[in-house]
């Protein structure tokens, strides 16, 4: 049996920790205590980064291609997530052996896709330590205010970071990605915003306004703040909620541009 999440999760937060100099883990020395190399260099579309063995010796690959333009929270994460790979005891000994993890022809999509998500958990747990981060945002403001502090303390994403946030459960809260064009990306949530909606399954039954989101990003066009945030009910964005019903409560509704990858539209509540 292999690595649980939890199991993946405490693993890199105990190496997170060990790495943790004035609130940001050192990746770098990470991967030197473990005599790993970096590459960097030119290959197209095909990947951002990739862990590779080689000669008895692990290197991790970085695409300039697809990273050269990316801010620092992005290309560490991309870092922390072939970390990831490594420290996972199935992945590294696969690669051992000589398997790719990308390119495994006897592996099917399901398995490709934990395998990926389980680095990416491993990553979310590095860079962000749980107990470290939980006392951090104890004594911030909530939402995206707090998250920027976070992002900026970590070097990380903003989205990673919201994402972080969400799956830790520390407050009832929505996030709503969206395309630079207004149309719907993804959906994601917290355990006890799903318990406020009173819906376990997915994926989230969003009702998503482009309309809306345009006249959001008119307003933060026009101002210079990072974000801007008011008063919502639950029903502008869950389906399952009737408008003027008891379960129709109000939260708090921030939003955010990330430029050309479109923005985020958060929605919280402090219970």
């Amino acid at each position: 049996m292999g690595q649980s999440f939890e199991d993946i999760a405490n693993l890199a937060e105990g190496i997170g920790n060990s790495f943790l100099h004035e609130d940001k883990v050192n990746l770098e020395m990470i991967a030197e205590s473990e005599n790993i190399s970096f590459i960097e260099g030119n290959y197209g579309n095909h990947f951002l980064g990739q862990l590779v063995h080689y000669s008895n010796k692990f290197y991790i690959i970085l695409n300039l291609d697809q990273l050269a333009n990316c801010e620092s929270g992005r290309i560490r994460f991309t870092i922390a997530h072939e970390l990831g790979h490594y420290f996972i005891d199935e992945h590294r000994t696969k690669l051992e052996k000589g398997i790719s993890l990308s390119f495994d022809e006897n592996s099917d999509s399901f398995k490709s896709k934990k395998m990926e998500s389980a680095a990416n958990n491993f990553a979310a747990h590095l860079l962000m330590p749980k107990n470290h981060f939980i006392e951090q945002i104890k004594v911030l403001d909530p939402g995206i205010s707090g998250i920027l502090t976070l992002k900026t303390k970590y070097e990380t994403s903003i989205e990673s970071t919201i994402y972080h946030y969400l799956k830790l459960d520390l407050s009832a809260c929505l996030m709503i990605r969206w395309f630079a064009d207004s149309t719907f990306h993804y959906a994601s949530c917290s355990k006890k915003f799903s318990n406020i909606i009173g819906f376990k399954k997915k994926p989230i039954p969003v009702r998503f306004d482009e309309r809306y989101i345009n006249k959001q990003v008119e307003i933060l066009d026009s101002t210079e703040c990072k974000f801007i945030e008011s008063a919502s009910p639950i029903s502008r964005w869950i389906s399952t909620i009737m408008q003027g019903t008891k379960m129709d409560i109000l939260g708090l509704e921030q939003t955010i541009k990330l430029g050309e990858f479109g923005g985020i539209t958060m929605l919280i509540f402090q219970k």
